[in-house]
């Protein structure tokens, strides 16, 4: 059988937020996948360690994380960089202008920085601890991992960016990082040296498009965002609905 690389997003493909887990159909198809040769690993927006803590517990100990900023092989991280720092501190500086709560995650961990008492009084999520560090200074930041903004559903229409990459997670927030997992892959199979035709990815959302429609096949959750499926090699069944099970099943590899 030919050996292929499989990257699965994570929130929305591998785990089922109305389940808050992998599905036991989807566990059961990442085993056969293993036991029967193919490569498995994750290709998420999440930050590395996270990525790593979560997966590791599922047997996935090589994954593409931050968006694509990030590869990690058998544990070990072998190459990882942050978002365009000049271009983030001038978007910093835009919302200082204009009266706009941030906070920042300038290192491998959970945890971000803000110096507005305002973005800490009015936590919008759980993603990571926040800490308050009235003098926070923009020019002093380095590496800039993520970013976070509060943003009501809609009102980022009216809003610049000035470029910097962004996705939403909640009607609440905006994350900026980076939206490029086909960085990463290529990464990962270059390492490897394997041709990128040998990749598989699968996704549902909206900083999965650019993995889609690259030199390798891709598969769309039943439950993605319409514009992915239309780009996906293969659309499969909803995530609840076996959608990897059943995908798996359609290329052969289970």
């Amino acid at each position: 059988m030919r050996k292929r690389y499989l990257f699965f997003d994570y929130d929305g493909t591998l785990r089922s937020r109305a389940q808050d887990k992998i599905p036991d159909s989807a566990r059961e198809a990442l085993a056969l996948l293993r036991a029967n040769g193919h490569f498995v690993s994750v290709a998420t927006g999440r930050l590395q360690a996270d990525a790593l803590a979560r997966m590791s517990e599922e047997g996935i100990t090589s994954l593409v994380a931050d968006g694509g900023y990030s590869i990690t092989i058998d544990g070990a991280l072998k190459w990882m960089r942050g978002l365009d720092t000049a271009q983030c501190q001038a978007l910093l500086h835009h919302f200082d202008e204009i009266g706009q709560p941030w906070a920042v995650t300038v290192r491998n961990e959970m945890v971000r920085y803000t110096p507005s008492r305002e973005y800490c009084d009015g936590l919008l999520d759980d993603y990571a601890k926040t800490v308050y560090v009235p003098d926070l200074r923009i020019d002093e930041l380095g590496t800039i991992y993520k970013m976070f903004i509060p943003c009501p559903l809609g009102a980022e229409e009216e809003m610049d960016f000035m470029g910097v990459p962004w996705a939403r997670y909640s009607p609440r927030s905006i994350f900026f990082e980076p939206t490029c997992k086909d960085v990463g892959i290529r990464k990962m199979m270059d390492w490897f040296g394997v041709p990128y035709e040998d990749a598989l990815v699968f996704g549902d959302g909206t900083n999965d498009m650019a993995m889609f429609g690259c030199e390798w096949e891709s598969v769309a959750l039943g439950n993605a965002w319409e514009p992915l499926k239309e780009r996906a090699t293969y659309v499969t069944s909803h995530i609840d609905e076996d959608g990897i099970w059943n995908a798996c099943k359609h290329f052969g590899l289970i």
